[in-house]
C-alpha cells in the first residue's frame, strides 16, 4: 500500500497568510520599530509587506510550515538583521566628484536656450549615446533606470506595484549606471 500525499491548496495557504498579517500587522510593526530605533513608519510599513509578499511568493509550501505565525516573525527578524548589517543603500546616479564632469548628470539637466550652439550639439549627442547605452542594458535594468532617472518615481513604489524587492530594484540601478557610464567612457564621453 502507497502513502498518497493531497495536493496542497495555494488559495488555502494565501488565505491563511493573509489572516496572519491582518491579526499581526500592528505587532509586526512595533517590533521593526524597536529594533531598528531609526525607521519611519513607511520604512517599516515597507519591511514588513516585503516580509508578506516574499512568503506570498511561496504560497506552495505555505500549507507545509505548521507554525506560520512563528515562521512570519522569524522571517521578519531576518530581514531586520539583513538591514542592519547591509550597508547604506543610497545609490547614486553616478560617481559624481563635484565638478559637473559627469555626463550621466548632465545630460539629464534641463537645456538652457542660453547655450551656445556647440554646447547644445554636444548635449544632443550624449543624450543620444545614452539613448544608445539604454538600448543596449537588460530590460529589467533600463526600466528601472528610466522609472528612477527620468519618470522619477521611488525604489518603494515600483517594488510595490511590482511585487519585487527594493534590494533587487536598487541592484539593478547600480549595475545600470556602471553600464552606462562605461558605455560613455568608451565612446569618449568622460
Amino acid at each position: 500500500m502507497h502513502a498518497t500525499t493531497m495536493p496542497l491548496d495555494p488559495d488555502a495557504g494565501r488565505n491563511r497568510l493573509a489572516e496572519i498579517f491582518s491579526r499581526e500587522r500592528f505587532r509586526l510593526l512595533q517590533v521593526v520599530q524597536q529594533r531598528l530605533f531609526d525607521v519611519s513608519n513607511t520604512d517599516a510599513e515597507d519591511l514588513v509587506q516585503d516580509v508578506f509578499h516574499s512568503i506570498l511568493r511561496r504560497a506552495d509550501v505555505i500549507e507545509q510550515i505548521e507554525n506560520l505565525t512563528g515562521y512570519v516573525y522569524q522571517s521578519l527578524a531576518n530581514r531586520i538583521t539583513d538591514r542592519r548589517r547591509a550597508p547604506s543603500r543610497e545609490i547614486l546616479l553616478s560617481q559624481d566628484d563635484g565638478s559637473g564632469n559627469d555626463p550621466l548628470r548632465r545630460a539629464l539637466e534641463p537645456v538652457s536656450p542660453d547655450l551656445d550652439p556647440e554646447e547644445l550639439l554636444r548635449r544632443k549627442q550624449l543624450r543620444l549615446e545614452i539613448r544608445r547605452a539604454l538600448d543596449a542594458l537588460p530590460p529589467p535594468d533600463r526600466a528601472i533606470w528610466i522609472e528612477t532617472e527620468i519618470e522619477g518615481r521611488s525604489f518603494r513604489e515600483i517594488a510595490s506595484e511590482n511585487g519585487e524587492p527594493v534590494g533587487t530594484l536598487l541592484s539593478r540601478k547600480s549595475r545600470a549606471a556602471k553600464l552606462l557610464r562605461a558605455h560613455l567612457r568608451r565612446n569618449g564621453y568622460a
